[in-house]
Formats: structure tokens, sequence, C-alpha cells
């Protein structure tokens, strides 16, 4: 494992293992204080849920690297709610719904989260062939790293119209 000062070293337990040396080796890691700031999307009565992206153990980000081969645990893309956010909105796992933001809307999968706060939702953005998330997602930056605030958009949910629970299987290269 890394780090390896040497071609012959046989690695290191753990990175940044020389932080508790004493003395430490090396200089100090760099820790600064942040100040929170709230998300710029901002919960309103049009757009009350809080959607963050999130990453799925077997996919790597959009999907490039690891979307070419077939695994078993890879359920595609699903909006995942909280038990009381799908009571509220009378939904159930596996329907079909309209994801709407500021900038746009999709139709995406509900699934269902018992972990989940209430008014918090999460997807990921690993397959946009499915769900084109990036679509509803912000596109504020953060003003000091200039990374994407993709992580915090406000949304809305809404049942389609003559819509049933899908017995179908979502995962991505399912019966292929």
């Amino acid at each position: 494992q890394w780090p390896c000062p040497t071609e012959d070293h046989p690695g290191s337990p753990f990175l940044h293992g020389r932080l508790w040396e004493r003395p430490v080796g090396g200089r100090l890691a760099p820790f600064s204080c942040v100040e929170d700031s709230p998300p710029l999307d901002l919960l309103t009565e049009e757009f009350p849920l809080r959607l963050t992206t999130v990453r799925a153990l077997d996919s790597y980000n959009t999907g490039v690297q690891t979307s070419r081969y077939a695994s078993p645990i890879r359920t595609g893309e699903a909006l995942e709610i909280s038990v009381a956010d799908a009571a509220d909105l009378g939904v159930v796992a596996g329907e079909r719904v309209r994801v709407s933001s500021r900038r746009g809307a999709i139709e995406m999968t509900i699934g269902i989260d018992r972990e989940l706060a209430v008014g918090l939702c999460h997807t990921t953005f690993h397959f946009p062939e499915l769900a084109d998330v990036n679509q509803i997602t912000s596109d504020a930056v953060d003003p000091k790293s200039g990374t994407a605030e993709f992580k915090a958009a406000a949304i809305r949910i809404e049942r389609l119209d003559g819509n049933d629970r899908l017995d179908v299987d979502h995962r991505v290269g399912a019966g292929a």
C-alpha cells in the first residue's frame, strides 16, 4: 500500500502513518477551520426537498470506467427518499416520478431508504442514460475551491398520471 518511499519498500500500513510517530516524521498535515455556509439552492414551498448526489459501491463517478462490465449489485439510478416522505407523497418503491428543480425536470424510479432523514433525497449520477441527474443539480460553485455544489439541489417530486408500481428489474444490464 502507498506510500512506498523506495521500490523495495513493502508498503505502509496506512496513509499518513508518519503523523503518529514521535517526533512526527516530516511536515505536519495541513488542517484549517472552515466556516459552514448553507447551500445556495434554498429550499422553498415549491422545492421543499434537498437532493444530494452519492457514489455507489460498484460504480465510479459518471461510470466511464466502470459501466462497461456487469455487476450483480449495480441497481441503476433510483431517487432514494425517506419512508415519511414516501408516505407524504403517496409514492412506493419502483414507481416512476417526475423530479424537478429550478433548472429542469427528469423522470426517475423511487427507492425507499429507511435510514434517510425526512426532507433529504439522494441518488447517484452514474447512469445518465437512465436518468440525467445533472439536468437538475445546481451549477453553483464554491467561491474558494471552485468545486461544484452538485450535492445540494432543492427539488420537488411529483407522481406521474396513471402511474403504478413497476415490477421490473431496474438493475443496469439485468437480463442482458
